[in-house]
């Protein structure tokens, strides 16, 4: 076993801040969707909490990905709505 030089430990001590909590490490590219959110939350007049926003997000894609499917589907120009049967 190799032990490091004095040096490097006494480098390492001095990179730190004494009584500093370690961190998450923050994000540093933001999701176009967070944008996206917000504007729609504004226009609904709509409070999303933080904690939600992830959630929130993670639903929305599911639910853009499930009308990105839809909309690829092609269609004859010649085919006509489903009737509407009523009881």
């Amino acid at each position: 076993m190799t032990r490091r030089p004095k040096r490097a430990k006494a480098a390492r001590k001095a990179g730190r801040k004494r009584g500093s909590a370690r961190r998450e490490p923050t994000r540093t590219s933001r999701d176009p969707l967070d944008d996206f959110i917000v504007a729609g939350a504004r226009a609904l007049d709509l409070s999303i909490e933080p904690g939600w926003m992830a959630a929130v997000r993670a639903h929305l894609k599911v639910t853009l990905g499930h009308g990105m499917k839809v909309a690829a589907f092609a269609l004859p120009d010649e085919m006509e709505p489903a009737p509407v049967f009523e009881a």
